[in-house]
């Protein structure tokens, strides 16, 4: 995980919406900013603009969007199917805890099917990721396109309600869940970042430099286990090792998908 050098944070511009959002960025715990430029000029530097908040480092740039949560959804809202619901079998007034949340793909779909009466709380070890999600769930709003249609303009509606439902804390999973009561929360999903990520991948190789690639350990699967009233949900790619080593089930599905989800039905 990149976090040897600081973070030159800079606005575009001197208005006072920017600079309330980079103040609320210099508070972020865990992140290694500075407001200097280094005399090199190859430091990471992360770009608070009108058009949204843009992390560089070299050619790499993240960016906080939903993604391919926009497609899913509106499959999903058309009434097809996701493979990560079935896994999940998350329902309306469910909660989730997704402890590696990434840029949140997977916890946009999982806060729309709880509904306002489900809670989703997501965990990332990367302070940047986490600051800059959290961020983009603030001002999601900012970044919804002019709808062509009424698909998906329902679509970016039903993300925008599950994006306030989505609270980031930032830290060690395991921790996390460690403080957490018996039996208390219904899925706990880990989608751990692959140690080997395709080359091909433009949207996971920027991301890839940011996040966390220890595998994960027994321990926060039995935490899990403790915590989770109905399963634990692994994500992995296909034929990985991993869902034999942590205990899961593999299920059947995705014929043709890189990726597999275990359970571990409590």
């Amino acid at each position: 995980m990149f976090s040897e050098s600081p973070i030159l944070i800079r606005t575009t511009h001197l208005d006072s919406e920017l600079q309330e959002r980079l103040e609320w960025f210099l508070q972020q715990p865990g992140c290694n900013w500075t407001l200097a430029r280094s005399e090199k000029g190859d430091q990471p530097e992360l770009t608070i603009t009108r058009r949204g908040v843009f992390l560089l480092n070299g050619r790499s740039r993240i960016a906080f969007h939903p993604s391919m949560a926009v497609i899913r959804l509106m499959n999903l809202l058309r009434g097809g199917y996701d493979r990560f619901l079935d896994a999940t079998q998350l329902k309306d007034g469910d909660s989730l805890i997704d402890a590696t949340l990434g840029l949140g793909t997977d916890t946009l779909i999982g806060a729309w099917a709880v509904g306002k009466s489900g809670n989703v709380q997501a965990i990332e070890k990367s302070p940047i990721l986490a600051a800059i999600v959290q961020d983009g769930l603030n001002h999601f709003t900012k970044i919804i396109p002019s709808p062509k249609s009424n698909d998906k303009q329902d679509t970016w509606y039903a993300l925008t309600q599950a994006s306030q439902r989505i609270k980031v804390c930032w830290g060690e999973h395991r921790d996390y869940l460690s403080c957490i009561p018996d039996n208390s929360v219904d899925v706990v999903y880990f989608d751990p970042m692959f140690r080997n990520t395709c080359k091909k991948s433009d949207s996971i190789q920027p991301l890839h430099s940011w996040s966390n690639h220890s595998p994960l350990e027994h321990k926060s699967i039995l935490e899990a286990c403790r915590i989770a009233r109905r399963r634990v949900v692994l994500k992995e790619r296909k034929n990985s090792s991993e869902f034999q080593r942590l205990g899961f089930e593999i299920l059947l599905g995705g014929k043709y998908s890189p990726v597999d989800y275990g359970v571990i039905i409590i």
